[in-house]
C-alpha cells in the first residue's frame, strides 16, 4: 500500500509525461483531486487531472474521460498490510 502517490511523482517528474491522469476511489485517504493539485506544481509543463469513483459503481461509467488517449495505464491498486503482515501474506 501506498505506493500510488510516489509513483505519480516520479510519473510528473518524466519529460516523456505531457499528461497525467490520477484516478481514485472515493474512499482514498488523499483524494485524487488533491493528488493532482499536488503534482501540479511541479516545474513540467505536464497537465495532471484528477477522477473520483464511488465505491460499488460500475468503472466503465467513470473511466472514459481519463484513458482517452492514453498511451500507458499504471495500476498500483491493492491492500495495504496490516500490522505484523509481510508481503507475501498479501497473496493468501
Amino acid at each position: 500500500g501506498g505506493i500510488g502517490q510516489p509513483l505519480s511523482l516520479l510519473m510528473g517528474m518524466d519529460p516523456n509525461v505531457g499528461e497525467l491522469c490520477i484516478f481514485d476511489l472515493d474512499v482514498a485517504m488523499v483524494p485524487p483531486a488533491g493528488v493532482a493539485a499536488d503534482l501540479s506544481h511541479l516545474e513540467r509543463k505536464s497537465t495532471v487531472k484528477g477522477y473520483v469513483m464511488p465505491v460499488g459503481k460500475s468503472p466503465i461509467d467513470y473511466l472514459e474521460e481519463c484513458l482517452t488517449g492514453c498511451h500507458l495505464v499504471l495500476i498500483p491498486a491493492g491492500v495495504p498490510r496490516k500490522l505484523g503482515m509481510t508481503r507475501d501474506d498479501l497473496f493468501k
